[in-house]
């Protein structure tokens, strides 16, 4: 096969990235998409596809890539095979099962071998950071993630990069940056682990070194356990819902979902979930982060019923006008309603078909 270009998501700061090869051969298209994991987990996801058609293709790359928020950047073949090779090995060395059809690139993991090495490759599978809050808001991710290859990259230490206080790859629900000094930053961390929720202090000092931001030292407290009714209360925001009747469900949700591939599409017990990101990690550069902050909208298919979920009057007015404009012939407006705290996402979790009883 003859390579013809690959693409990677700048997104390693937030933990995963989507990276896509197109090879041909002969008369035919053969399209890859891996879900390359980089809080130890490896790849995550693959698929291919042999000859497809434009939007075919594109709508696969909008499913793997839609929603991390960060540009996509053309990599050489070798940049493309190093990450294969490289987070498939995590795989192997975990003992993780490999997805997909694994005949398809398993050769790259056993025997492709580069002269690249991780820290060459990192900057460029990583957005540039040119603010300090930003900055702290990332490494704290990544030290809750217990991400050692992000913590090594920004310290060059590795007693910074084994340092830990998560049992596994936690995952950052809100963090507050505080400002002590020009070097001295102090975030205030709400996360979760494999036993619960947990809150602690992290004081990073840090520098800038030719134009990039450096751990000098990290200093972390004892963590403190918090309720998770605590834990709904710190991240959870006012919500709007509005309910439609859906006329020829079938058919509505496959036009829905291939107008907007970029969605996160989850089959749930009783019906289709659908999560809409916001297009950029801007919540990450705010002293106060919280990790539902990127969420755009919400969408819920249960029975005739088509839900939809919003965070401010502007994205409602916004979002509602254009489902009335393009799927009008499926469409109804039948309930709208506001909360002061999220409630459609406990209702998919809930497993209830009744939105009324599940609110009594």
């Amino acid at each position: 096969m003859t390579f013809d270009y690959a693409k990677v998501t700048k997104s390693r700061l937030m933990g995963s990235m989507g990276l896509t090869i197109k090879y041909e051969n002969k008369d035919n298209n053969i399209y890859q998409y891996f879900l390359l994991d980089g809080e130890g987990l490896g790849i995550a996801d693959y698929v291919s596809l042999k000859n497809p058609t434009s939007k075919e293709a594109c709508n696969e790359e909008e499913r793997l890539m839609g929603g991390f928020g960060e540009s996509r950047i053309l990599v050489k073949e070798e940049v493309a095979l190093f990450l294969i090779n490289h987070f498939g090995n995590k795989n192997l060395e975990y003992g993780k099962e490999l997805p997909g059809d694994t005949e398809e690139y398993i050769d790259i993991i056993i025997n492709y071998k580069s002269n690249l090495t991780l820290d060459e490759v990192y900057p460029i599978i990583s957005k540039n950071v040119d603010d300090e809050v930003e900055f702290i808001n990332y490494m704290t991710m990544r030290f809750i993630a217990r991400d050692r290859e992000s913590l090594k990259y920004f310290s060059g230490s590795e007693e910074i990069s084994n340092n830990h206080i998560t049992k596994i790859n936690g995952a950052l629900l809100k963090n507050k940056v505080t400002k002590r000094n020009e070097e001295v930053y102090i975030s205030e961390a709400l996360y979760e682990d494999e036993d619960g929720y947990y809150t602690c202090k992290i004081a990073f000092n840090i520098c800038k070194e030719n134009d990039n931001f450096r751990i000098k030292s990290l200093l972390v407290t004892d963590k403190e356990p918090i309720y998770d009714f605590e834990v709904f209360d710190e991240i959870s925001k006012s919500e709007f819902i509005d309910i439609y009747k859906v006329k020829n469900t079938g058919e509505f949700l496959m036009e829905f979902y291939n107008d907007n591939p970029f969605m996160l599409k989850s089959e749930m017990e009783e019906g289709v979930f659908f999560t809409r990101f916001n297009f950029n990690n801007n919540h990450v550069k705010k002293d106060i982060y919280v990790i539902n902050n990127d969420i755009k909208s919400i969408y819920y298919q249960l029975g005739d019923k088509f839900f939809v979920g919003t965070y401010s009057e502007r994205d409602r007015k916004y979002i509602n006008k254009l489902l009335m404009a393009k799927y009008k012939e499926y469409l109804k407006v039948d309930e709208s309603y506001f909360f002061e705290e999220n409630v459609l996402y406990d209702f998919v979790e809930s497993g209830s078909d009744d939105f009324e009883d599940f609110l009594d």
